[in-house]
Protein backbone atom coordinates (compact mmCIF):
# COMPACT_ATOMS: atom_id res chain seq x y z
CA UNK A 1 0.00 0.00 0.00
CA UNK A 2 2.80 2.84 0.50
CA UNK A 3 4.12 1.93 -2.53
CA UNK A 4 1.69 3.17 -4.31
CA UNK A 5 1.16 6.46 -2.61
CA UNK A 6 4.95 6.93 -3.17
CA UNK A 7 4.24 6.15 -6.82
CA UNK A 8 1.06 8.36 -7.05
CA UNK A 9 3.58 11.53 -6.51
CA UNK A 10 6.11 10.36 -9.42
CA UNK A 11 6.35 9.45 -12.61
CA UNK A 12 9.15 6.43 -12.75
CA UNK A 13 10.24 4.36 -16.33
CA UNK A 14 8.75 1.61 -14.49
CA UNK A 15 5.16 2.93 -14.39
CA UNK A 16 5.49 3.96 -17.75
CA UNK A 17 6.22 0.64 -18.66
CA UNK A 18 2.98 -0.94 -16.51
CA UNK A 19 1.55 1.21 -18.87
CA UNK A 20 2.59 -0.26 -22.28
CA UNK A 21 0.39 -0.91 -25.16
CA UNK A 22 1.59 -2.19 -28.33
CA UNK A 23 0.02 0.49 -29.93
CA UNK A 24 2.16 3.89 -29.58
CA UNK A 25 -0.49 6.58 -29.32
CA UNK A 26 -2.56 4.42 -26.87
CA UNK A 27 0.67 4.32 -24.48
CA UNK A 28 1.45 7.89 -24.81
CA UNK A 29 -2.41 8.45 -24.46
CA UNK A 30 -2.34 6.07 -21.18
CA UNK A 31 0.57 7.81 -19.91
CA UNK A 32 -1.33 11.43 -20.39
CA UNK A 33 -4.08 9.90 -19.04
CA UNK A 34 -2.46 9.47 -15.74
CA UNK A 35 -0.76 12.35 -15.34
CA UNK A 36 2.80 12.83 -17.44
CA UNK A 37 3.00 16.04 -19.73
CA UNK A 38 5.51 14.20 -22.21
CA UNK A 39 5.17 15.59 -26.10
CA UNK A 40 4.66 12.68 -28.55
CA UNK A 41 7.83 12.96 -30.14
CA UNK A 42 9.95 12.59 -27.40
CA UNK A 43 7.75 9.93 -25.65
CA UNK A 44 8.28 7.89 -28.63
CA UNK A 45 11.87 8.38 -28.64
CA UNK A 46 12.38 7.52 -25.14
CA UNK A 47 9.95 5.32 -24.20
CA UNK A 48 8.82 3.50 -27.52
CA UNK A 49 12.10 3.55 -29.58
CA UNK A 50 14.87 4.66 -27.03
CA UNK A 51 17.61 2.36 -26.43
CA UNK A 52 17.13 -1.00 -24.39
CA UNK A 53 20.34 -1.03 -23.50
CA UNK A 54 20.96 -1.56 -19.87
CA UNK A 55 23.72 1.50 -19.61
CA UNK A 56 20.48 3.89 -21.12
CA UNK A 57 18.39 2.46 -18.74
CA UNK A 58 20.51 2.96 -15.74
CA UNK A 59 20.46 6.97 -16.67
CA UNK A 60 16.72 6.68 -17.58
CA UNK A 61 15.63 4.71 -14.56
CA UNK A 62 16.67 7.43 -11.69
CA UNK A 63 14.49 10.07 -13.26
CA UNK A 64 10.77 11.22 -12.08
CA UNK A 65 9.38 11.83 -15.50
CA UNK A 66 6.69 13.42 -14.02
CA UNK A 67 8.80 16.22 -12.69
CA UNK A 68 10.09 17.26 -16.46
CA UNK A 69 9.73 19.73 -18.51
CA UNK A 70 9.86 19.85 -21.86
CA UNK A 71 10.98 22.80 -24.72
CA UNK A 72 12.32 22.58 -27.80
CA UNK A 73 15.15 25.24 -28.56
CA UNK A 74 18.04 26.14 -30.89
CA UNK A 75 21.50 25.64 -30.12
CA UNK A 76 24.31 26.27 -31.53
CA UNK A 77 27.32 23.70 -32.73
CA UNK A 78 29.32 25.12 -30.68
CA UNK A 79 26.73 24.89 -27.69
CA UNK A 80 26.17 21.31 -28.66
CA UNK A 81 30.16 20.39 -29.22
CA UNK A 82 30.48 19.97 -25.18
CA UNK A 83 26.86 17.30 -24.63
CA UNK A 84 28.05 15.43 -22.41
CA UNK A 85 27.29 11.26 -23.25
CA UNK A 86 26.87 8.66 -21.26
CA UNK A 87 30.64 6.43 -21.42
CA UNK A 88 28.56 3.03 -22.68
CA UNK A 89 27.24 5.67 -25.48
CA UNK A 90 29.75 7.12 -26.77
CA UNK A 91 31.39 4.48 -28.69
CA UNK A 92 28.15 4.95 -31.41
CA UNK A 93 28.74 8.65 -31.39
CA UNK A 94 32.09 8.49 -32.43
CA UNK A 95 31.59 6.25 -35.02
CA UNK A 96 29.04 8.22 -36.52
CA UNK A 97 30.90 11.26 -35.91
CA UNK A 98 34.32 9.51 -38.06
CA UNK A 99 32.11 8.45 -40.80
CA UNK A 100 30.52 11.70 -41.05
CA UNK A 101 33.75 12.98 -41.22
CA UNK A 102 35.76 10.62 -43.26
CA UNK A 103 32.47 10.70 -46.02
CA UNK A 104 29.57 12.84 -45.38
CA UNK A 105 26.21 11.73 -44.08
CA UNK A 106 26.03 7.59 -44.95
CA UNK A 107 21.85 6.43 -44.47
CA UNK A 108 20.14 4.18 -46.52
CA UNK A 109 17.30 6.64 -46.28
CA UNK A 110 17.11 8.94 -48.76
CA UNK A 111 15.03 11.58 -46.66
CA UNK A 112 17.37 11.22 -43.93
CA UNK A 113 20.60 12.07 -46.58
CA UNK A 114 18.09 14.71 -48.75
CA UNK A 115 17.80 16.57 -44.95
CA UNK A 116 20.90 16.88 -43.68
CA UNK A 117 21.57 17.91 -47.56
CA UNK A 118 19.08 20.84 -47.47
CA UNK A 119 18.92 21.92 -43.71
CA UNK A 120 22.04 21.09 -42.41
CA UNK A 121 20.48 19.39 -39.60
CA UNK A 122 18.95 16.39 -38.54
CA UNK A 123 15.23 15.49 -39.34
CA UNK A 124 14.38 14.29 -36.03
CA UNK A 125 15.90 16.92 -33.11
CA UNK A 126 17.37 14.93 -30.29
CA UNK A 127 17.37 14.95 -26.81
CA UNK A 128 18.96 16.19 -23.76
CA UNK A 129 18.10 16.70 -20.53
CA UNK A 130 19.67 18.72 -17.79
CA UNK A 131 22.33 17.88 -15.66
CA UNK A 132 20.95 17.96 -12.33
CA UNK A 133 18.38 15.38 -13.72
CA UNK A 134 20.99 12.78 -14.46
CA UNK A 135 23.11 13.60 -11.20
CA UNK A 136 25.09 15.60 -13.05
CA UNK A 137 24.79 18.98 -12.10
CA UNK A 138 25.44 21.49 -14.57
CA UNK A 139 25.51 21.33 -18.27
CA UNK A 140 23.29 18.80 -20.77
CA UNK A 141 23.52 15.18 -21.44
CA UNK A 142 22.31 14.03 -24.49
CA UNK A 143 19.83 11.00 -24.41
CA UNK A 144 18.91 10.06 -27.50
CA UNK A 145 20.59 10.70 -30.53
CA UNK A 146 23.85 9.35 -30.58
CA UNK A 147 24.60 9.21 -34.35
CA UNK A 148 22.76 12.20 -34.85
CA UNK A 149 24.93 14.14 -32.92
CA UNK A 150 27.84 11.84 -34.25
CA UNK A 151 26.94 13.31 -37.90
CA UNK A 152 26.82 16.60 -36.65
CA UNK A 153 29.66 16.79 -35.02
CA UNK A 154 31.51 15.40 -38.21
CA UNK A 155 29.80 18.13 -40.99
CA UNK A 156 30.99 20.59 -38.14
CA UNK A 157 34.76 19.13 -38.16
CA UNK A 158 34.88 19.34 -42.33
CA UNK A 159 33.60 22.41 -42.02
CA UNK A 160 30.26 21.64 -44.50
CA UNK A 161 28.32 23.13 -41.33
CA UNK A 162 28.78 26.37 -40.04
CA UNK A 163 29.49 26.55 -36.07
CA UNK A 164 26.79 29.12 -35.24
CA UNK A 165 24.30 27.64 -37.07
CA UNK A 166 21.24 26.53 -34.90
CA UNK A 167 19.64 23.17 -34.12
CA UNK A 168 16.06 22.35 -32.67
CA UNK A 169 16.88 20.06 -29.48
CA UNK A 170 14.06 18.89 -27.16
CA UNK A 171 15.11 19.66 -23.97
CA UNK A 172 14.19 18.39 -20.87
CA UNK A 173 14.82 20.20 -17.26
CA UNK A 174 13.64 19.90 -13.67
CA UNK A 175 9.84 21.53 -13.35
CA UNK A 176 10.96 23.49 -10.53
CA UNK A 177 14.23 25.55 -12.32
CA UNK A 178 12.44 26.20 -15.85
Amino acid sequence: MVRDVIEAGTFSWARIQRLYDADALVHWQRCEAEGLRCPQEVFWQLFRDGENNEDFLVTVRTIDWGGVTWDQREFSGVALRPLRVAEARENSLDEARDIATRYGIVDNREEVINHWRNAKTWLVPPIVVSGDLVGGGTGFELLVGNTRLGNLLGLLDRQEIAEAQAHLVWVGRCAQKK
